[in-house]
């Protein structure tokens, strides 16, 4: 059974604020980086290695982003944006928090494993292998390479960028890369899709 009030306390001296902090019936942590609150759900059965993995990862979140930035970038380009740059950004800040603090790594490492066996992520590596470069992205950094997510040679370059990323800004600038991206395979799919379309009225 997790002690909840030492872990809160453990979440502030890693945070190295005061910040606030709420348990609710939520589907998954988060932190507020304009109020300075860190939600956290209240799952049955929460594994002590679980509950350390989310203050660690939202606590790097009240460390390294920067909240005007992250609410200026939404505000100017939306929420379909909004979910590259946190995939981006949850990379960076996971990165950090390991390396400040390496006796998060192994409550990470167990965490995502379950999270991965639970289904969190995909009903199996088959589906996950499917998705968008962006999720694909997600489901590696967070969960590691041995998982077997599929990178193909021209994307590699891409987790290359991810990895070397230090700050918020370079996390900005890549989440705009590879959302741009997205759009252009997006509007090239539609594009193919309606000629297609075309072909088969003319053939009709």
């Amino acid at each position: 059974m997790t002690n909840i009030n030492s872990k809160e306390v453990l979440a502030k001296l890693l945070a190295t604020e005061n910040i606030d902090i709420q348990h609710n019936n939520v589907n998954t942590a988060s932190f507020d980086v304009k109020n300075r609150v860190l939600t956290l759900p209240l799952w049955e059965d929460m594994k002590d290695f679980t509950y350390d993995h989310l203050v660690g990862h939202e606590v790097g979140h009240a460390i390294w982003t920067d909240g005007n930035k992250w609410l200026d970038e939404v505000k100017e380009h939306g929420k379909n944006f909004q979910s590259f740059l946190n995939v981006v950004e949850d990379a960076r800040i996971e990165k950090l928090i390991q390396r400040k603090y390496p006796g998060l790594r192994s409550p990470f490492i167990k965490s995502y494993k379950k999270m991965l066996a639970d289904g969190f992520f995909g009903k199996n590596q088959d589906e996950i292998n499917t998705y968008k470069l962006i999720d694909r992205l997600n489901v590696l950094f967070k969960c590691g390479q041995t998982v077997g997510v599929k990178i193909a040679d021209d994307e590699k370059h891409w987790v290359d960028k991810m990895s070397s990323i230090e700050t918020f800004d370079q996390a900005i600038s890549l989440a705009h890369e590879l959302f741009e991206k997205a759009k252009a395979e997006h509007q090239e799919e539609r594009q193919n899709q309606e000629e297609m379309r075309q072909e088969m009225m003319a053939s009709n």
